[in-house]
């Protein structure tokens, strides 16, 4: 593998992808982890075999959850299928978003990794053309590129970008991927309590990849130049005698070269000035060589290891032994079920093909029937006589299903041309009963052929059909896994379409061989070991045709991987119901830190938000009056968060804590913000036939989908006005021009919102919707209006008015999203639109320029023109009936100019 500066682009999103060689668990240092931070990493995806990588537990033990995302990338032995590569690779995207990653590749897997990395990418840019990989690749290089990946290019042009990925298990031919659990930092509970406590920080990783320090190592750097490693920072506890000195004390007590200090554990410092000394659980002269809490919590643990570990391995191995019993079973009762349904279709394709040879022999000529047959039989392709000449086929009499074969765009040379490719196995049916082969490597979709001598042994009768007849009933069954093989151990019919493609063959299994080797023709089983070592299961009948049988087999891991995997739940119930006795001894030995505990884990939940908490004081010391107190100020913390939520619901969620805070007062100040207005076209003919519950709610449903997309661009709704909206981008915070950019992309959110609500709708109870959006940038007076008894946080000015006034010309315009020149001017770079004529609002003197938005410039899915916007979104438009200066019986507002 090469070194870490090995990338390419990777994702919709700028993301980059890095990969180099897995680096051993005894080099992974600080440094390696802060130079992947420096280069933008923020996941790290483990690439290993099924083997396993001992690096993971490295890596998870490492890393913090806050800053990092750590992946795990199975790559099976064999080819992997194109699914797998395609979701798996789709599951990265949506998890790492716009983040790069790294790619820790072992050296065996170096030179298919590259192949396998140019797939991945390859699923998120199909449109890459050839070559293009090579220059990132040199494995690829030349006409390697299209003997690799022409087949993956194919299957990528049938698929488009998945909205729900689905669960890609573990399987034989199968990439999969998981994000793994990393490990969580310590609760922060202030900057004040971190500078008193004798112990290393763990270092935090900024968004631009450098170290991120506390204010106190900023001060100390040059008495510390060299960085912990963060392996040795996330082992290290603070101990339990360690004192809080003062801030003047620490400083004093520090050399140059001094980390953190350490405490013996035998000898607690002594209590600093001023402070309490730390209570001593145990004392020298009286504690005993084998504490009864010691011994109590030996003998409970050795019976209970004792007893439950003698009931679970008897247990299982009982069930072990049924368990075996069913799937055999289970393998026996498939096996006979599917031979008895192949041997009764080949029997029927036979007497079916017979009937329509004879006709064809008919010196009159099949006529009529034929074509009669193929619609009777549609999956007939091709039925035939060839004249045998030699070592070649001659043909004589063969009729086309055309019809079938214009269906798939395919023509009778190429079904010929398979025919030929099997010439030779053909005329193996003069000496035998008859024969079955796959065409599917040399037809455009699976299919087999049916060949019989006639009685001179002059001619061949072939049979073409549809594989799809067979393949319905070959469908893996949970662990058992079925096929169809002929007399030479091709494989006629297997879940995996990739197999037969490839033309497979299993003449090496050893029950093909046991099958071959039988006399009888009812179902047996087998227990036998492939080449690679691994011990399976298997079922075999004969079908009584060309020497084909069906053949069931399963894996023994895959039998007994229940069973095991019950053993380990009872064993780890074991682990839990011992670990459960040791605490009950435990805390009868302490009981004083049963409340302290209660105390630790209310304060996390406090952490976490859940102001809930159910505990009650044990004792009547200071600890029980702390407990009083402590649940008397989570009620506290739980009535201000049931305030917060309920005003949320009628403000937004960063105005009502701006409220609490008493941040927000009456009056305002002068912003530059996106404005935004929004209105449902012809909402009052759609209310007239709904009830007005129903109104209520068609509007709650319609409202909750747009107010989300203004939420995920960082907007603020401001009011509803009816059926239409009002929305702000930085008016209450502002993110510069970017608000600009973000008020457009939730216009067009929406869009795609509304086009998502549209679907299914229709009729007079569920019709469809269309609505207008008009935006402008502008200087705006944000803040609470009102009184001192009732407040409103909006926005008034001169821009509002005229966000107002464009949003009404979406009506004449035949259009959507209108934005005015002002916001033009920031976004003109990123969104693709269309001018639209000039016009006049009322409160303007001067003429404004406004602009249909069709789309992001990066998105290739964006609208040409506002003529292709309209057919998008179904609006029906006639410029002869469009007004030029709004409706007649209400108040000019604005007029269009030529």
């Amino acid at each position: 593998m090469g070194s870490s500066i090995k990338y390419i682009p990777f994702g919709t999103g700028g993301s980059v992808a890095f990969w180099e060689q897995s680096p051993s668990e005894s080099s992974l240092s600080e440094e390696i982890i802060f130079s992947w931070a420096e280069r933008g990493i923020r996941s790290v995806v483990c690439v290993f075999s099924e083997n396993g990588s001992p690096l993971v537990t490295t890596l998870e033990e490492t890393l913090h959850r806050e800053d990092w995302k750590l992946f795990a990338l199975e790559i099976p032995p064999g080819p992997e299928t194109n699914e797998s590569v395609f979701f798996s690779t789709w599951k990265l995207l949506h998890s790492v978003g716009r983040g790069n990653l790294l790619f820790l590749v072992p050296e065996e897997w170096s030179e298919r990794w590259e192949v396998l990395l140019s797939k991945m990418v390859l699923s998120a840019h199909p449109n890459l053309q050839n070559g293009e990989l090579g220059s990132w690749f040199s494995s690829l290089s030349g006409d390697s590129e299209s003997r690799f990946l022409n087949e993956y290019r194919n299957f990528l042009s049938r698929k488009k970008p998945p909205r729900d990925i689905p669960e890609i298990h573990r399987g034989e031919f199968s990439l999969f991927l998981r994000e793994l659990p990393l490990s969580v930092k310590e609760i922060n509970l202030g900057q004040g309590f971190q500078n008193q406590v004798p112990g290393k920080q763990v270092p935090r990783i900024q968004s631009n990849g450098k170290r991120k320090e506390n204010p106190a190592e900023q001060k100390e750097n040059v008495e510390k130049p060299k960085r912990e490693s963060p392996i040795e920072i996330i082992s290290e506890s603070v101990p339990e005698t360690a004192s809080v000195e003062p801030k003047a004390e620490k400083k004093s007590d520090e050399t140059p070269a001094a980390s953190a200090p350490t405490i013996p554990a035998k000898t607690p410092e002594p209590a600093a000035p001023n402070e309490p000394p730390a209570p001593s659980t145990s004392t020298e002269q009286t504690r005993a060589r084998l504490p009864l809490q010691l011994k109590l919590m030996g003998v409970i643990s050795l019976l209970l290891t004792l007893t439950v570990s003698t009931v679970i391995l008897y247990a299982s191995s009982e069930f072990k032994k049924n368990y075996e019993i069913r799937v055999l079973e289970t393998n026996f009762s498939l096996v006979n079920i599917l031979g008895i349904k192949v041997k009764s279709d080949l029997k029927d394709i036979r007497d079916k093909g017979k009937s329509l040879t004879e006709k064809l022999l008919d010196p009159r000529g099949p006529g009529a029937y034929a074509d009669l047959f193929f619609r009777n039989e549609p999956d007939f392709l091709l039925v035939g006589i060839y004249k045998v000449q030699g070592a070649n086929l001659k043909k004589e009499i063969v009729l086309y299903n055309d019809s079938y074969l214009e269906g798939i765009s395919a023509t009778r040379e190429e079904l010929d041309s398979a025919i030929r490719e099997k010439e030779n196995t053909l005329l193996k049916a003069l000496n035998s009963e008859g024969r079955i082969d796959n065409l599917t490597a040399d037809f455009k979709e699976p299919a087999f052929s049916i060949a019989v001598a006639d009685a001179s042994k002059s001619r061949i009768l072939v049979y073409v059909l549809r594989s799809e007849r067979l393949l319905s009933a070959f469908q893996k069954q949970d662990i058992n896994v079925p096929f169809l093989v002929n007399g030479n151990g091709d494989l006629i019919a297997h879940y995996d379409p990739q197999l037969l493609a490839s033309q497979t063959n299993l003449a090496d299994l050893p029950i093909f061989e046991t099958m071959l080797s039988a006399v009888r023709e009812d179902s047996q089983q087998t227990r036998y070991q492939d080449g690679l070592g691994t011990k399976y299961y298997g079922s075999f009948q004969k079908v009584g045709f060309g020497g084909a049988g069906v053949i069931v087999t399963v894996p023994e891991e895959k039998v007994f991987e229940m069973v095991y995997r019950i053993q380990t739940k009872n064993l780890l119930i074991m682990a839990i119901a011992l670990c459960a006795a040791l605490i009950v001894v435990f805390f009868l030995a302490r009981n004083i830190t049963i409340p302290l505990l209660s105390l630790l884990k209310a304060t996390v939940e406090i952490a976490k938000g859940n102001f809930k908490i159910d505990i009650k004081s044990t004792t009547r010391d200071e600890v029980g009056l702390l407990t009083d107190y402590f649940v008397n100020m989570g009620k506290g913390l739980e009535e201000r968060e049931k305030v917060k939520d309920a005003l949320g619901r009628f403000v937004n969620k960063e105005i009502a804590e701006m409220v609490l805070n008493k941040e927000l007062t009456l009056g305002g100040e002068r912003k530059m913000c996106t404005i935004f207005f929004s209105d449902i076209r012809s909402f009052t003919a759609i209310s007239e036939k709904l009830q007005p519950e129903e109104v209520v709610e068609f509007l709650n449903e319609y409202m909750t989908e747009m107010v989300r997309c203004v939420n995920e661009t960082h907007g603020i709704v401001d009011k509803f006005i009816g059926d239409a909206i009002m929305a702000t981008w930085g008016a209450l915070k502002s993110s510069g021009e970017k608000d600009a950019e973000n008020g457009v992309n939730g216009a067009l959110l929406m869009r795609k919102a509304l086009i998502r609500f549209n679907q299914g709708r229709g009729g007079d109870k569920r019709p469809v919707i269309r609505i207008g959006c008009g935006l402008n940038y502008g200087p705006v007076i944000a803040g609470q209006i009102g009184s001192e008894e009732r407040l409103e946080y909006t926005v008034i000015g001169d821009a509002v008015n005229l966000a107002s006034r464009v949003e009404a010309l979406n009506k004449p315009f035949g259009t959507d999203i209108l934005i005015t020149q002002d916001l033009y001017n920031f976004v003109k770079d990123i969104f693709s639109v269309e001018k639209m004529q000039s016009i006049k609002v009322k409160g303007k003197t001067e003429p404004q320029v406004i602009y249909a938005v069709l789309g992001r410039k990066d998105d290739p899915e964006t609208p040409a023109s506002v003529v292709e916007l309209r057919k998008l979104l179904g609006i029906e438009f006639d410029a002869k009936k469009a007004g030029k200066s709004g409706d007649p019986e209400e108040e000019v507002k604005y007029e269009i100019l030529d």
